[in-house]
C-alpha cells in the first residue's frame, strides 16, 4: 500500500525507549493510537510558517502552506508534504 513504510526505513525501539523519548501524551498518540482533546494541542491554533514533522522519526508530514481552519480544534491540512 502507498502509505506503508518500507521495513528498512522504520524506526525500531522498545516501548521503554519510546517512553523515554516521548512525553506521556506523545506516547499515547503515536504509539497507542490515542488522540489529544480538540482545541488543546500545541499546534491547533498555530499560524507560524514552517513544516510539521513526525515526533518519532522526524519525517516531514505537512507544510504550514497547506494548513487551513477546519473548525475541528486540530491542525488540518489539505495536502501532505512532497
Amino acid at each position: 500500500a502507498a502509505n506503508q513504510i518500507e521495513d528498512s526505513l522504520k524506526v525500531v525501539k522498545t516501548e521503554a525507549q519510546w517512553k523515554q523519548q516521548l512525553t506521556p501524551l506523545q506516547f499515547e498518540v503515536t504509539r497507542q493510537a490515542g488522540t489529544e482533546r480538540s482545541f488543546t494541542g500545541e499546534y491547533w491554533d498555530n499560524h507560524e510558517s514552517g513544516d510539521y514533522n513526525c515526533i518519532c522519526c522526524d519525517t516531514e508530514l505537512f507544510s504550514s502552506d497547506t494548513k487551513f481552519e477546519s473548525g475541528t480544534g486540530w491542525p488540518s491540512f489539505y495536502d501532505v508534504a512532497s
